[in-house]
């Protein structure tokens, strides 16, 4: 096979579709259309590796008997890169409340035991580590184990060798850094006291759990589940579930919901973060504290948590996050959304002004796998099928960015950057006369706003310059004053 053919040969929409939906059933990822030239590009490396033609590569990979090699390609396609403290307000519930509580309630003697599932390269299961010392002092008074396992093996292998530098390292302290690291070179090591908690184990979450998977007190499993379709989502929760002691406790992702998706689980907010907790089936002869059980056990199946109004006012995040994107204000945004809980009829619009940020920051896999997620909760939600159009607009498919801003202008007629954004695609995919439409009704919409007006962050007078610009380029007269 020469390496031309390798680079050349067309690959059949249907065929990745195919690939796409093995590879999800594998190991629970799904690539949406917004993925689709990365999973390509995958292909050929995978097939180059092979010495193959990637039509011929495709068609090998017919059924998950060919794990090993679903196996490498996945490695091309999942991110790992990750942070110690990552997720800030969980690591400090855990601290501060969770783990000292939890350690009141076990048995003297009984270990503590946190899982990280989806650790990636380790920084996530030592941040635990740390958590716990830090939470219960150094001799611990009880055994702490801490259960890290990944798909990736090369990524294990890092998380192993335990040394870091750059990004994963800033949101440590200055004496998290003295007391729990080393220095080797250019990098921070991971202390021995810390490394003797955690032990690294390979595991897909779609396969059976291991023994170790039983009567655990706390998971962390965060920007995992956004990248899987519901039913996958759904089927992991329940055996979450199933692996958890009564009163442990499951941390997500702030863009992971479980509304509407899985209801056994309660949740509650837990100094200044959101955490889902498995409840006691049994009432205790003395609850105490914020992981006491709170009723009994249900005698039919359990409804979804209602969200008390003084709690969480939906609509209030929905408009402050707008006007933060607006201003161009993204990090003051996530924190705003990272603060609400993703439950009720404003979770899905919720997610996809998050997605929107994330964008906004260049986290595009993420934003489109939430912005995916809000539209699974809810198919009328249009921020997230603009964002969609956007994402598939930047790669330069118009046509799936078209059928998507389509969606968005009929949810919302009254958007002037839907209708900017579904101009610039018309014009981009050769489609002179309805991008000349859209311009003009446009620009109608941006006679309504004063020019300084920040619309999605941009000025309505320049979006009203540019409409006019292309206007006059596509009418081909230059009197048209719209």
């Amino acid at each position: 096979m020469s390496a031309n053919l390798a680079t050349t040969e067309a690959l059949a929409p249907a065929q990745l579709a195919r690939l796409r939906d093995l590879l999800a059933a594998y190991c629970g990822v799904y690539l949406d259309d917004t993925r689709v030239g990365a999973l390509e590009d995958a292909v050929r490396q995978r097939a180059a590796a092979l010495a193959q033609a990637p039509g011929h590569y495709l068609g090998e990979l017919r059924s998950q008997a060919e794990r090993p090699e679903l196996q490498q390609l996945a490695e091309l396609l999942l991110n790992h890169e990750t942070q110690f403290f990552r997720n800030r307000p969980h690591m400090q519930a855990l601290r501060n409340e969770i783990i000292p509580e939890l350690h009141r309630r076990l048995p003297p003697g009984a270990p503590l035991r946190l899982w990280s599932a989806g650790c990636a390269t380790g920084e996530e299961p030592y941040s635990l580590a740390i958590a716990a010392i830090e939470a219960l002092g150094e001799p611990l008074p009880r055994p702490v184990q801490v259960w890290a396992t990944d798909l990736s093996a090369p990524a294990l292998a890092r998380a192993q060798r335990g040394r870091y530098k750059g990004r994963s390292l800033v949101n440590l302290t200055s004496q998290q850094r003295a007391r729990f690291f080393r220095p080797h070179g250019e990098e921070l090591a991971v202390a021995d006291n810390v490394r003797r908690l955690v032990q690294f184990e390979q595991l897909n979450l779609l396969d059976p759990f291991p023994a170790a998977a039983r009567e655990l007190h706390a998971i962390f499993c965060q920007n995992v589940t956004i990248y899987f379709q519901l039913s996958s989502c759904r089927t992991l929760m329940e055996r979450f579930y199933a692996s958890m002691a009564e009163g442990g406790v499951l941390c997500l992702g702030f863009s992971e919901t479980l509304w509407n998706i899985f209801d056994r689980f309660r949740w509650r907010e837990q100094a200044g973060a959101y955490v889902y907790y498995k409840e006691s089936q049994v009432r205790q002869k003395h609850p105490t504290g914020p992981l006491a059980p709170l009723q009994s056990a249900p005698t039919r199946p359990p409804r979804r948590t209602a969200v008390p109004p003084s709690l969480f006012a939906g609509d209030d995040v929905v408009a402050q996050g707008r006007t933060l994107l607006d201003a161009g204000q993204t990090e003051a945004a996530l924190e705003l959304f990272a603060t609400a809980p993703l439950t009720g009829a404003n979770a899905p619009q919720i997610l996809a002004l998050t997605a929107r940020a994330h964008a906004d920051r260049g986290d595009l896999d993420l934003a489109a796998a939430e912005a995916r997620r809000a539209l699974e909760l809810n198919p009328l939600t249009t921020e997230a099928h603009l964002l969609i159009g956007l994402i598939h607009t930047r790669q330069g498919r118009y046509s799936a960015a078209i059928s998507q801003l389509e969606r968005a202008r009929y949810l919302d007629g009254r958007a002037p950057l839907i209708a900017f954004q579904l101009a610039e695609c018309y014009r981009q995919a050769g489609r002179g006369e309805s991008a000349l439409r859209e311009y003009r009704n446009t620009m109608r919409m941006l006679a309504e706003h004063p020019p300084d007006r920040l619309i999605a962050g941009v000025a309505a007078g320049w979006l009203s310059e540019t409409c006019r610009r292309y206007e006059l380029i596509l009418s081909g007269d230059n009197d048209t004053k719209g």
